[in-house]
This record gives C-alpha cells, sequence and structure tokens, in this order.
C-alpha cells in the first residue's frame, strides 16, 4: 500500500516500512544568509519532522530521493539522519556530490535503485532500465508548486505531489508503464513552478498526464488543465 502522508511532503510505502521524502536541501539557509537574506535554519524542524513521520508510521526505513544536502561541498549538518535509529537510503542528487563520505548510509547512484515493485531515483539524470520497470517510481528533483489565482488576481503558490505516467514513447523506450510519483520538496524554503520541467524525463517528454495533489490530499485535476 502507498499512502499519501496528509500535510506532510511525503509518502509511505506499507510494504517496506518505508518513508520516502525528496529534496531537503540541508544548508540551503546558509547559501541564503551568503547573499544577504536572513532566515532561520531549517535543519533542526526537518529532522523533527522526519522523526514524526519515522515513529507515527512505524516505519523502520527512510529513503531519500536525492539532495539531501544543498552545497556540493561538505555539509556537517546532514550527520542528524543517522540518529533517527533506521534503515537509510539514498540516491544521489545533483547537489550531493562527496555524500558517501560525509553520512554512513547506503549511497545509490543517480540512475537509482528498486526495491521489489517500487523504484526510486531523483530525476537529474536518466534512470536505469530496472528502476523504470518497477510498478511504481518515485522521483524529486522538480520541487513541485501549483500557482494559483484567487478570487482578486492575487497569485498563491502552492506544494503539491503529482502523480503521472510514461508517455507512449517512454513505454516503447522502457517496455514498461509504471505509476509515477514527484514528490513535493521536503525543505520548505525550496520550490518552483512547474512551467519549466526539469531532468531528461520531462524534458524528453518520457513523462506526462500528470494529476496534482495538494498536501490536504486535496485533487485539482490534470497538470495541463491547471497550469497558468
Amino acid at each position: 500500500m502507498i499512502e499519501m502522508v496528509f500535510e506532510e511532503r511525503a509518502f509511505y510505502i506499507e510494504d517496506l516500512k518505508a518513508v520516502v521524502i525528496a529534496d531537503l536541501h540541508i544548508g540551503y539557509e546558509d547559501a541564503l544568509r551568503r547573499e544577504g537574506i536572513s532566515v532561520p535554519d531549517t535543519t533542526e524542524k526537518m529532522i523533527g519532522r522526519i522523526r514524526k513521520l519515522i515513529t507515527e508510521k512505524g516505519a523502520k526505513r527512510l529513503i531519500i530521493l536525492g539532495d539531501v544536502k544543498h552545497s556540493i561541498g561538505e555539509c556537517s549538518k546532514i550527520k542528524e539522519l543517522e540518529k533517527l535509529g533506521v534503515e537509510l537510503d539514498i540516491v544521489k542528487g545533483n547537489h550531493d556530490g562527496g555524500i558517501e563520505e560525509i553520512l554512513d548510509a547506503k549511497i545509490y547512484p543517480a540512475s537509482g535503485f528498486r526495491m521489489g515493485d517500487y523504484g526510486f531515483i531523483h530525476g537529474h539524470s536518466w534512470p536505469s532500465e530496472d528502476v523504470i520497470r518497477g510498478k511504481y517510481v518515485f522521483m524529486g528533483h522538480l520541487h513541485p508548486e501549483i500557482e494559483l489565482k484567487d478570487s482578486v488576481g492575487k497569485i498563491h503558490r502552492y506544494p503539491c505531489h503529482l502523480v503521472g505516467k510514461l508517455t507512449p514513447e517512454g513505454k516503447e523506450k522502457y517496455k514498461s508503464d509504471p505509476k509515477i510519483f514527484v514528490l513535493a520538496a521536503f525543505n520548505p524554503l525550496v520550490g518552483s513552478s512547474l512551467a519549466d520541467p526539469l531532468g531528461p524525463l520531462m524534458k524528453n517528454k518520457i513523462i506526462d498526464d500528470f494529476d496534482v495533489y495538494l498536501l490536504n490530499g486535496t485533487y485539482l485535476g490534470k497538470m495541463e488543465g491547471i497550469q497558468p
């Protein structure tokens, strides 16, 4: 069973006893401060949210879909993840250079990994064929947020999860038809609209037909129908 954890930027996979999250970008606030933007440290709160998810779900595993840290260089704050008391599986994202030298965890290449029916990728590079041939594929990297106008024309941005599938070209390429989940960024400081898709799967139109869900589970419809 796959569960969208309402009001959180996470999914829970009962079969694997695993919490799945993406794009923590630990240290992002440090980068903002260097640019003169004052923001509070988010790492402690994110670790607290993760710990709460693990406790509430009785999880035995934490799967992170890349970009654990923000800087390509060293970020000692990520060591806090080792103290959560669960198995830690990480797909390397485009911000995770050298992470295997910092963190005691199972680190997988950007091409992703698969556990039974479930495949896991970051999304900034091409996935392995084995991963995409899973029944379900989980992906990060896009930091999906949707822009909606209120009654007076003001634009509001909301983090969201996307659920899509391969295009006919993708099905032909991979000889599979997985259900694909694109997770909202776990770090609330980072985000983007959906107008400029990132990564080869999106840019080459390998994934399509996205359903958009707000974090509270509200279904907004098809992405092409609500895209500004």
